[in-house]
């Protein structure tokens, strides 16, 4: 039962990441009085995966924030860079020699490729600022989460047993989607792909000016290599959980060797510029993560559904393989979309007018597109025999 100790909110935010302060923002923007409390426990000293921001992404985050530019440019003048920039795509995808997408045809200009964790936490800091008396941010795990039937609203339980109440929760925790899962929601899988990654450091006097994302497909998966602030390069290879490089890669000899034998062009980067791996106190390279396509179902509740209601947004939504390209610009359009939503429904008058009934039609439709385009994507490789493959066509 609810006591009047509680903390109540319009509505809670698990997860500080992108789409969770896209979603934020959206809200408050819409509905300024709205109060939203941001749930997050990242450690922004972590190194995190999924560094590549499209152009027309950075026109969303100005929409939604534009003091983060300011931001960036202030760490820029004090030599702390939070992106270095993306000049275009050089693939080995479909035939053996090197095809590029120069950025410079994009109407939108260049990309970033980020510090993903120092970008996410000046996100975060930009929020609170933007949205000072409307957002609250708690720095918190997220542990428990149960309905009070008398008037669909939510509790909400972080560590230390603290809990929050309110009417509206938004999962953005990413791939984990753990607000959900509590809630009977499960993850579709449509296959089985992993990323396994490693950071690699250059001396100064050997620095990389090769801004270019590299991707380069090879008989049981692909890898890609983008550079990062601080004289950095990340270097990723895709395969699935079946297939018996997917042992080798787990192993740091094994991901060289990899690495070494079915690349040609990353690992001539990663040699010519006398690149050494990275030695992080956090993290042990190479790292595995989840790189499937994946989808909630389902993947929100709104008042048609009756009881509490709740969406997932981001990758707790539905996460994308890494070959589109396409998880952060969709976090930040999907946060854009719930939280515009949310605040609407939250200012209605009529209880029958429920502007969030949309969002699983419009989910549906970037599901969908996003399944014809890996589909077509993956197609254009025909070189290679293998399971990895056959899977994809």
């Amino acid at each position: 039962m609810a006591t009047d100790r509680q903390e109540a909110y319009d509505v809670i935010i698990v997860g500080g990441s992108i789409a969770g302060c896209a979603t934020a923002l959206s809200i408050h923007n819409t509905h300024a009085s709205a109060s939203i409390l941001v749930v997050d426990d990242t450690d922004p000293g972590m190194f995190k995966i999924g560094e590549s921001l499209p152009a027309p992404a950075k026109r969303i985050l100005g929409s939604l924030c534009p003091e983060i530019f300011e931001r960036i440019s202030e760490l820029h003048n004090r030599t702390e860079s939070v992106y270095t920039i993306c000049t275009g795509n050089a693939s080995v995808w479909g035939r053996p020699d090197v095809q590029e997408t120069h950025a410079m045809m994009n109407p939108y200009g260049m990309g970033w490729h980020l510090d993903r964790a120092l970008f996410d936490e000046l996100f975060r800091q930009c929020m609170c600022t933007a949205a000072q008396g409307s957002v609250s941010f708690v720095k918190g795990m997220f542990m428990d989460i149960k309905g009070i039937d008398e008037d669909t609203s939510w509790l909400v339980t972080v560590n230390e047993g603290k809990v929050y109440r309110s009417r509206w929760v938004i999962d953005a925790s990413g791939r984990k989607a753990t607000v959900a899962r509590k809630l009977g929601s499960k993850t579709v899988k449509e296959d089985s792909l992993l990323a396994f990654y490693a950071i690699f450091v250059a001396p100064s006097i050997a620095e990389d000016l090769d801004y270019r994302t590299l991707i380069e497909a090879c008989e049981s998966g692909w890898w890609y290599s983008s550079p990062l602030p601080g004289n950095r390069r990340v270097v990723v290879y895709h395969t699935d959980d079946s297939e018996p490089t997917s042992r080798d890669a787990r192993k740091l000899d094994g991901f060289m060797n990899l690495l070494n034998n079915t690349t040609a062009h990353i690992s001539q980067v990663i040699g010519q510029h006398d690149y050494d791996l990275c030695v992080d106190s956090k993290a042990r390279f190479p790292i595995c993560t989840a790189a499937c396509s994946a989808r909630l179902e389902p993947p929100c509740q709104t008042m048609a559904d009756g009881g509490g209601r709740w969406c997932a947004v981001g990758d707790a939504a539905m996460a994308f393989d890494p070959l589109s390209s396409q998880g952060m610009i969709t976090a930040l359009k999907g946060g854009v979309v719930v939280g515009n939503a949310i605040a609407k429904s939250l200012l209605a008058t009529d209880p029958k007018d429920d502007p969030t009934c949309i969002i699983p039609h419009i989910y549906s439709q970037v599901w969908n597109k996003y399944l014809n385009e890996k589909e077509y994507f993956y197609g254009q490789e025909g070189r290679f025999e293998g399971e990895f493959w056959a899977k994809r066509r």
